[in-house]
């Protein structure tokens, strides 16, 4: 029997050995899985925080740029009603001039527009200060034939002149909008001067 037990023993050997290597190459196997694995977590991390990064630093920038233009829309609008009160300014400055100064700007005004024949029509609110002798003044300085009409015009101070063919609108509103468009550009860059 000893022939017997040594072949079952030499057999039980050789699986021994080879359930070892099975083990072994199974662990070596396992190994090389889990550092792959690893490797491979670690890179796509590695490649995911790369674009967060990214991501993150592209939406900074986005909003950064969003703030920016928000805050050139404000310095826009606040410059915007600067220049609005400028020429509002501008407009009751004319308009609160003493009698004598509005009845001389206005009649300038008038020397460089009016017509013979034409019709002053002036704001309700100018009665006392452009008045039937005023007319009187501006027809002899201008050797022309000019008379105040009873009817007003809607606007707060200034003339229309009027005829048959047209009518000009000399309103101080009229005036202030006009001068307005020929100056703005430069009224922003004085004010805002850098």
């Amino acid at each position: 029997m000893e022939g017997k037990e040594a072949i079952i023993d030499s057999i039980l050997a050789s699986a021994r050995d080879a359930a070892a290597n099975i083990v072994s190459d199974a662990k070596a196997e396992r190994d090389e899985l889990v550092a792959a694995t690893v490797a491979n977590a670690e890179r796509e991390g590695a490649e995911r925080l790369a674009r967060a990064q990214e991501d993150s630093a592209m939406l900074k920038s986005r909003r950064l740029k969003l703030a920016e233009l928000d805050s050139r829309k404000v310095i826009l609008a606040a410059k915007q009603q600067v220049i609005e009160k400028a020429y509002a300014q501008a407009e009751t400055k004319i308009l609160n001039m003493t009698d004598n100064v509005y009845r001389d700007f206005i009649g300038a005004i008038v020397s460089c527009y009016a017509e013979d024949g034409d019709e002053i029509l002036i704001a309700a609110r100018d009665v006392k200060r452009l008045h039937y002798d005023w007319v009187d003044g501006l027809n002899k300085k201008l050797h022309m034939n000019l008379t105040l009409s009873d009817r007003y015009h809607n606007g707060r101070g200034g003339v229309i002149l009027t005829n048959a063919r047209y009518d000009k609108n000399l309103t101080v509103e009229m005036l202030v909008a006009e001068t307005r468009t020929q100056t703005e550009g430069e009224v922003a860059a004085r004010l805002f001067k850098r």
